[in-house]
């Protein structure tokens, strides 16, 4: 037996002290406080959250932000499907979470919301593999500065350290766009993509098209499944996988991607 609720409660909310004037770090308390705000703030973000199968993360506040918003929905913001809730183009139903009755004891982790506790842990590693990476440029310029190493063994070391942090960069601003939109702190908004402003678009930007995305392809094979996808202009080049020359376009996926053309920003 299953059921269609998209996920089973977090733990229970342990108690935290308030945070005062005098603290260093926001508790998780002031932490769902500040997640109310911000989605009263972006309601169109909140208004895509409850698109999505599950209602995204934080559907408490997305709901409550989006619920507030009496004016008609965007076609951007909704899915487009026809008047049986199906797409347009392929006629299948919105997908929706089948989560198993009663849970395995070993699988209920994987359906459980994550907690304010973890959101915040998340971008305090974020934050911390950006140090890191910005540290280890800092070490590279002094040890080529002060010939500490040569410059082959300097370079290697470190290009394979921040090839490293690089990966878990990717790998955690993917975890934080999905389970942790707002950062405790909204300067670390502006470490997940420092030259925004030049070759990129800034963070909220980045999760308004990453969530529209999700949206509208949930199969990675039917793109654009319901409605406009704009990650679409990455994928175009494996559309034609049914076709001889897709044997052509398929491995210039990769270079695309690395040279910008994809939804996480450069």
């Amino acid at each position: 037996m299953a059921t269609t609720q998209p996920l089973l409660p977090g733990p229970g909310k342990a108690k935290n002290a308030k945070h005062t004037r005098f603290s260093l770090f926001y508790g998780a308390d002031e932490y769902l406080d500040q997640l109310t705000k911000k989605y009263e703030e972006y309601d169109e973000l909140a208004t895509l959250l409850q698109a999505s199968p599950d209602g995204g993360q934080d559907a408490d506040q997305a709901k409550a932000a989006a619920g507030k918003d009496s004016e008609p929905k965007s076609k951007m913001l909704t899915l487009d499907v026809d008047e049986n809730k199906r797409s347009k183009t392929t006629k299948r139903a919105i997908p929706t979470p089948n989560i198993p009755e009663p849970m395995p004891s070993n699988l209920a982790f994987l359906f459980t919301k994550i907690t304010p506790e973890q959101k915040m842990y998340m971008w305090n590693i974020y934050t911390l593999i950006f140090v890191l990476e910005c540290l280890t440029i800092v070490l590279y310029w002094a040890m080529i500065k002060y010939e500490l190493l040569p410059f082959a063994w300097a370079t290697g070391i470190i290009g394979t350290a921040l090839v490293v942090l690089s990966i878990q960069n990717v790998y955690i601003l993917h975890d934080v766009a999905h389970g942790a939109t707002f950062p405790p702190y909204d300067w670390q908004t502006y470490i997940t993509h420092p030259f925004a402003d030049f070759i990129s678009i800034p963070w909220i930007d980045i999760i308004m098209e990453h969530n529209r995305h999700h949206n509208s392809t949930f199969d990675l094979l039917n793109h654009c499944e319901f409605g406009w996808d704009p990650a679409n202009w990455l994928y175009y080049l494996q559309e034609w996988t049914t076709e001889w020359y897709g044997f052509l376009t398929v491995p210039l996926i990769l270079p695309w991607h690395m040279v910008g053309a994809n939804d996480t920003g450069g």
